[in-house]
C-alpha cells in the first residue's frame, strides 16, 4: 500500500496515478462541510467548478439546493455558504446539493477520473482511515490548497492520515513530510493553525468558530465517496 501526497492541485496529474484511489482534503472548509452534510442526511452532493455550472443545474432541476462560496462568503442567490454549521439536518436532510467552492470542488473534479475518490477532513479522519485500511489500495492524497498554493491545514490533515496508515504503508517523501508536520503540530493544533493565512482570513470575515469545528478529530463516522459526478456516503 503506497501513499503519496500532492500538496496542491498543481502537483497532481491523474495520468501518474493509474489504479490509485484518491483522497481529497479541503479542511477549511469544503470537505468538512461535505462530511457534515452527509452525516446529517443529505441525499447527494454534486461538486462543480463554477457558479455558472451550478446555476445551470438549478435551472434544470429547481428542487436542488445551491451551496458554496467565493472569497469565503455566501454566493448571491445560493441557499448555503461553506460553513459546516449551515449544514444542519433541518436544512439539508434528503436534499441534493450542488456545490462550488474556491478550492475544494476544483480538487474533487480534478481527481474525478481515478477509480475511487474519498472525501476527507479532520472530522471524519478515523472513518476514512478505516475504509482505506479495508480496501488496501495505493492512495494519492490531494490537498486542495488555497488558490493553487500550499495550505497548512490540508497538509496537516493529510499528515494525520499518513500517520495512521504508516504501519501498513510505504510513504512517499511528501507523505513523510506531512506526517512529520502533523506530529509536530498535533499537541497544540488549534493555536498553531490559527496563525495560518487561511485561518486568519476566515476569522476576519466572521467564521472564527469554523476553525475549531474543522480541526476536531473523528467526530463524524461518514465516508463520502465521489463517483459518477456526485458525492454520497
Amino acid at each position: 500500500m503506497n501513499i503519496d501526497i500532492c500538496f496542491t492541485p498543481n502537483d497532481f496529474n491523474a495520468k501518474e496515478y493509474g489504479g490509485y484511489a484518491a483522497v481529497v482534503i479541503d479542511a477549511f472548509r469544503a470537505t468538512t462541510s461535505i462530511a457534515t452534510a452527509c452525516a446529517n442526511g443529505c441525499k447527494r452532493i454534486i461538486p462543480v467548478k463554477t457558479v455558472e455550472e451550478a446555476l445551470q443545474i438549478k435551472n434544470k432541476y429547481p428542487e436542488v439546493f445551491l451551496a458554496g462560496e467565493r472569497e469565503g462568503l455566501l454566493i448571491p442567490g445560493f441557499n448555503l455558504g461553506n460553513s459546516p454549521y449551515e449544514y444542519t439536518r433541518e436544512q439539508i436532510a434528503d436534499k441534493t446539493l450542488v456545490m462550488t467552492t474556491t478550492n475544494g470542488t476544483l480538487a474533487l473534479t480534478k481527481a474525478a477520473s481515478l477509480p475511487r475518490v474519498y472525501v476527507a477532513a479532520f472530522v471524519n479522519a478515523a472513518a476514512v482511515t478505516n475504509a482505506l485500511r479495508q480496501q488496501q489500495e495505493n492512495i494519492v492524497i490531494l490537498c486542495a490548497g488555497s488558490e493553487g498554493r500550499f495550505s497548512l491545514e490540508d497538509t496537516l490533515c493529510a499528515g494525520l492520515l499518513a500517520e495512521r496508515l504508516s504501519s501498513m504503508s510505504k510513504l512517499s517523501d511528501t507523505a513523510l513530510a506531512a506526517k512529520g508536520m502533523y506530529c509536530d503540530f498535533k499537541n497544540d493544533l488549534l493555536n498553531r493553525v490559527s496563525e495560518s493565512s487561511h485561518a486568519k482570513y476566515l476569522s476576519s470575515i466572521g467564521f472564527e468558530q469554523d476553525i475549531a469545528y474543522c480541526l476536531n478529530h473523528d467526530t463524524l463516522s461518514v465516508v463520502p465517496i465521489f463517483a459518477e459526478n456526485s458525492i454520497t456516503a
